[in-house]
């Protein structure tokens, strides 16, 4: 996710158009709008979300249809796992305004975490058709996975498949040590269509194309897990 700080001074003067409770002589921002964003900075500074919250709740009842104040409402909400309330902070941005991207991906991103899949794939769709970017389509495809719409994930893995750039984007894997390992979109796109196999039940289909993963990167970590997972005998009652 795209770290994006708002700099709300900025905002409050040129985007804002509030009705002031009080003016500071020879400035043309609200004094109330000038106390809530000073407040909001400070909080940020000293990692204090709850009083930075406050100040935004604030700088909203003056400018209830600014969307960078609801983006930077839910990025608070977001990065202190509280997903259920940037979610609907973003689909609030996102009816005032529908072109937002920021918001499309955080409410993407917390509805996923929460387990809402298909909601989340309705806005990963919509933030990779206005944006294009092959890393957004993957995670269309892997939710698609996830719903079991395969047709639909491998045309997905397909396009990306299929992009240079998918050569270039990596995702970082966990590995037993905790370093992590990098793969690119290329080789885990190919991960996805082994797993679509495999949970179609063409375990051998599976079984090759994991080694065909395998065969563009060795010694990844998890795919050689899955194929264990697959190859090893069943017990009774299994």
């Amino acid at each position: 996710m795209k770290k994006i700080l708002f700099a709300l001074m900025i905002v409050v003067s040129g985007a804002i158009s509030a009705q002031s409770l009080e003016k500071a002589p020879g400035d043309s921002i609200p004094w109330e709008l000038r106390k809530q964003s000073f407040i909001y900075n400070t909080a940020k500074i000293f990692n204090d979300p709850v009083v930075a919250r406050t100040a935004l709740y604030s700088l909203l009842s003056e400018n209830p249809n600014n969307v960078a104040l609801y983006d930077s409402l839910a990025i608070l909400y977001f990065q202190y796992n509280q997903h259920a309330s940037a979610a609907l902070v973003a689909q609030q941005a996102l009816q005032i305004n529908p072109d937002d991207q920021f918001a499309m991906e955080i409410a993407a991103t917390s509805l996923d975490k929460l387990g809402a899949k298909d909601r989340s794939l309705n806005f990963y769709e919509k933030l990779y058709l206005a944006t294009g970017q092959i890393n957004t389509l993957y995670k269309v495809a892997f939710l698609q996975f996830e719903l079991d719409r395969y047709a639909e994930s491998n045309t997905s893995l397909d396009i990306i498949i299929g992009d240079p750039q998918a050569e270039e984007f990596s995702i970082r894997f966990p590995t037993q040590d905790g370093a992590g390992q990098n793969v690119s979109l290329k080789v885990a796109s190919h991960r996805v269509k082994a797993m679509i196999l495999e949970d179609k039940g063409d375990i051998e289909g599976a079984k090759k194309k994991y080694l065909e993963v395998l065969e563009m990167q060795p010694g990844f970590q998890i795919v050689q897990q899955q194929l264990r997972e697959m190859t090893k005998p069943k017990t009774e009652g299994e």
